[in-house]
């Protein structure tokens, strides 16, 4: 039997409904949704492990986007509570 297949996108009209949607900037829109369909496949960005959460790095090589523009739509998702500081990394806190 084959697995269900991967439907992309699947979180992204109950994230869109979230009443803190429109007071994000577009880069923390677009990352929030990049984020709910990793946290699928991933794990650890939900639920890290003690000690070992997701760094600003891997985010940035996930997202494909740099440093500086993954910086502020990661202040702007800590604002909103979408996102949590755990030990040295993040954690998806909404999705």
């Amino acid at each position: 039997m084959k697995p269900p297949r991967q439907r992309f996108g699947r979180h992204a009209r109950s994230v869109m409904a979230d009443r803190r949607w429109v007071l994000l900037p577009l880069c923390a829109r677009a990352a929030w949704l990049q984020l709910t369909d990793i946290g699928d496949v991933m794990p650890e960005l939900r639920q890290p492990p003690t000690g070992r959460a997701v760094q600003l790095e891997d985010l940035c090589r996930l997202l494909s986007a740099s440093p500086d523009e993954m910086g502020a739509a990661i202040r702007s998702l800590l604002e909103r509570d979408v996102l949590e500081k755990v030990a040295t990394g993040y954690r998806l806190k909404a999705f």
